[in-house]
């Protein structure tokens, strides 16, 4: 099978999944008892939870320049106008292209920026902070929160945060002895043929590149001390929502419903995460006692709040920096063969 016939299913199978999700919310719903819950919003809550998404978004940029600090100090308005459109580019397009595109932006916008060391930015910071930071919101959530959780979902948690560290100390590795590690993993994929190992370890030493600011002690505790309070500005943005529909929920159901809506979109969807980011938000609510219609009801809007804006405000800022949508997407294909 060809690697363009593995992307098409990739993307129907995206669809299939967010379709039949979004069937099976709706199967057994009563519309009328949902109507009821929409009309019955007061939606000036969502004023506050946009007016702190925006922010969170502001707040990702500033933590990126510092991880970009050890390669250059990047204008914060280039930072800004990038982030914005990654998650735009998320929100529009399939297979979650929507970190490449941010890396590429930025890159596109500086010139002094290699396309693989901000992508080894974003994915330090996706998989390695934002995570340990997710687990930890959980942790708490799990161990001091209003209801009970099961000993399974506590385990799961200590387990994942292990893998997290580990992934944490690979990093660590990487961006200390990078040319150890290209030859380490050259090395070891013997089996591969000789262009494609030094592809390997090429690849592996420019990535490094954009991992040095987790060598540096003072920047990497700032960066993971701002990746917890946008994590904590976030949790608090869905309190608001919780007050949109009348919702008398303890604060912890706020960063429980964060981390599972987090875990959730990571399963392959549609762009915008339609279906999984909705159910996430009913299995979360469910957990605290709210009914199947008044879940939906918050996830429809909760969704859209966080999709509207962000999307206008990413065409905006592609539109302003003269970049192609086009471009940054056939760009991130490529990678990605």
């Amino acid at each position: 099978m060809t690697t363009n016939r593995k992307k098409q299913l990739s993307v129907v199978l995206g669809i299939v999944i967010s379709i039949v999700i979004m069937g099976l919310l709706f199967r057994d719903i009563d519309f009328v008892r949902l109507g009821d819950a929409l009309k019955g919003a007061n939606y000036w809550w969502l004023l506050p939870n946009v007016a702190l998404i925006i922010v969170s978004m502001y707040q990702r940029a500033h933590r990126w320049s510092f991880m970009m600090r050890p390669i250059k100090k990047v204008a914060f308005s280039r930072l800004v106008s990038a982030t914005f459109i990654g998650f735009m580019a998320n929100n529009v397009l399939p297979l979650r292209l929507g970190e490449f595109v941010r890396a590429y932006s930025l890159a596109y916008q500086d010139k002094e920026i290699t396309k693989s060391a901000s992508l080894a930015t974003i994915f330090v910071e996706r998989m390695i902070f934002d995570l340990v930071a997710l687990l930890g919101i959980l942790g708490g959530v799990v161990w001091w929160a209003s209801i009970n959780f099961s000993d399974e979902l506590r385990g799961g948690v200590v387990i994942a945060v292990v893998f997290a560290l580990a992934g944490l100390a690979f990093v660590l590795v990487l961006a200390k002895k990078p040319n150890q590690t290209g030859d380490f993993l050259a090395r070891y994929l013997f089996f591969l043929p000789g262009s494609v190992r030094e592809t390997v370890r090429t690849v592996v030493i420019k990535f490094s590149r954009g991992l040095e600011f987790v060598t540096q002690a003072r920047t990497a505790s700032y960066v993971a001390g701002h990746t917890l309070l946008i994590w904590l500005v976030l949790g608090v943005s869905n309190y608001f929502v919780f007050l949109a529909f009348g919702f008398d929920l303890p604060i912890d159901a706020s960063y429980f419903l964060l981390v599972v809506v987090s875990v959730s979109i990571l399963v392959p969807s549609s762009p915008g995460f339609v279906g999984v980011y909705h159910a996430g938000t009913v299995f979360a609510l469910s957990q605290y006692g709210i009914g199947q219609e008044e879940a939906v009801s918050m996830a429809l809007v909760m969704h859209a709040a966080q999709y509207i804006p962000i999307t206008v405000i990413g065409f905006y800022h592609l539109r302003k920096q003269h970049l192609s949508l086009k471009q940054l997407q056939d760009d991130a294909v490529e990678d990605i063969d």
